[in-house]
């Protein structure tokens, strides 16, 4: 159910990481986190991004 496309080819760990490097974005922005917590943000949410695009293997 992850790895099933269903927004535009994207599935729902990729929305979910491009959803955390947001809030990590917007955490920072406001100055509601520190710089260790953001980096630790956008590692996750890249990780979870790329681990959303090669867990759905090919489109073909």
């Amino acid at each position: 159910m992850l790895t099933k496309d269903i927004v535009f080819g994207m599935n729902v760990l990729s929305l979910a990481g491009f959803l955390v490097m947001g809030l990590s974005l917007t955490l920072h922005r406001t100055g509601n986190a520190g710089i260790p917590l953001s980096i630790g943000l956008m590692c996750a949410g890249t990780a979870l991004l790329f681990f959303g695009l090669f867990s759905a293997g090919s489109s073909n």
